[in-house]
């Protein structure tokens, strides 16, 4: 959760993204269930000791699973998880004719994509997943590396947002890095390394062997609904308001000074395609694609995707961001997803990372980001059991199907 103010130079206070049905950790079903017990147990004393051990045994004994807790997560949420798992590798994918479609339906089943014509005769491609629709943009950056800015300030999405007026609007921004001197840079390419040291030379940063910058523009079904307050509304002219909403988002990016351009169908498809790791023109049966418990391969590589679920200071978040993008690996994406509660009310924000690299090098890799995300003072909580939807999440697809 961010918050925000009145004040365009009030600090913003970075926390985790609430979770609805929950209290804390716990979940409110847990809480009733405990009451339940308890009241049970109390019940049973009017039918002697005996009913009353028997019930207080079975309270036990049922309280220890719905309680029982091992790394960060509760036994009965992990089981659904493998479960939720198992149900997706098993469940058909759809052959589509688009090459790039048909790879980014084995991660989101339901995703279309069509092309909104603007009066101006702009061509904006919208997709469509169980979710929701979405537009995105590519934020600028044509240089000699061809490289895009490092993200983008938190103030920046807050202003398109608020701008936006839009209920259900969600705003995403992702930056995908390949760092110099990880497994994907190609050092075969003499001048562009030259030109990464004269960069690196001027600050002492480091610059990374590519970076690309996307924002993406979601409307989210489900928020749309509840905040008309009617389930009827028609979902036919979707399309036509997330293309006006990315046409007026990109107006506020704009006035605070950030290059963009809008996606056609062709470019959201290959956007998405790229962050996750699919290659352009590549049959998708030729690219063998599995999701484990730990990680999402595709490929040679794998994918392993946290969620950040404490943030340092504000002050120090950026630096961290950064520093996670000097990682050697493959490539190194963060997300960004900002979401209004309503006038008036702190912005929610969730932040994931994604970790590529070929597989036997995955826990080399991970291990340091973990320990140097608390050092900073925060926390990376990997999201086993949920790597396949983290990864469509984490890609310029507005937050993911959910």
């Amino acid at each position: 959760m961010a918050s925000r103010s009145d004040d365009p130079d009030a600090r913003l206070h970075l926390a985790p993204r609430r979770r609805p049905g929950r209290i804390g950790e716990l979940h409110i079903l847990q809480l009733l269930l405990l009451e339940a017990v308890l009241l049970g147990v109390l019940a049973s004393g009017l039918f002697g000791m005996p009913v009353l051990i028997v019930a207080a045994l079975c309270g036990v004994l049922l309280l220890t699973v719905v309680f029982l807790r091992s790394r960060g997560r509760w036994w009965l949420e992990k089981r659904a998880l493998a479960r939720h798992q198992r149900q997706r590798a098993a469940a058909a994918v759809p052959v589509a004719a688009d090459a790039g479609l048909d790879a980014l339906q084995r991660l989101a089943p339901g995703l279309s994509v069509g092309t909104v014509a603007m009066a101006d005769g702009t061509r904006i491609g919208v997709a469509r997943d169980d979710a929701g629709w979405f537009a995105v943009a590519a934020v600028g950056g044509s240089g000699p590396t061809g490289d895009a800015p490092a993200g983008l300030p938190l103030n920046v999405l807050a202003t398109a947002l608020a701008e936006s007026g839009q209920p259900g609007t969600v705003l995403q921004v992702v930056t995908s890095t390949v760092p110099a001197g990880g497994p994907g840079d190609d050092p075969t390419a003499p001048a562009r390394e030259s030109y990464r040291q004269l960069l690196a030379g001027l600050d002492g940063t480091p610059v990374p062997a590519g970076r690309a910058t996307w924002v993406a523009v979601r409307l989210d079904a489900r928020a749309l609904a509840e905040a008309i307050g009617d389930y009827a509304v028609d979902l036919g002219v979707a399309p036509s308001v997330v293309a006006t909403l990315a046409r007026q988002v990109g107006r506020s990016l704009r006035r605070c000074g950030v290059a963009h351009r809008l996606l056609d169908a062709h470019g959201l498809l290959a956007a998405v395609g790229r962050s996750c790791g699919f290659t352009p023109g590549v049959p998708a049966d030729a690219t063998p694609v599995r999701e484990e418990w730990s990680a999402w391969h595709c490929g040679p590589l794998a994918h392993r995707s946290f969620w950040i679920r404490r943030w340092p200071p504000v002050d120090r978040a950026a630096t961290m961001l950064g520093w996670l993008e000097t990682l050697p690996a493959s490539l190194v994406t963060v997300s960004l997803t900002v979401a209004s509660n309503g006038p008036g009310e702190d912005l929610d924000l969730r932040g994931l990372v994604r970790i590529t690299g070929p597989a036997e090098l995955l826990p080399q890799l991970c291990g340091p980001a973990v320990d140097g995300v608390r050092q900073a003072g925060g926390e990376l909580f990997p999201l086993d059991g949920e790597h396949g939807p983290a990864v469509y999440a984490s890609t310029p697809t507005g937050g993911g199907a959910g």
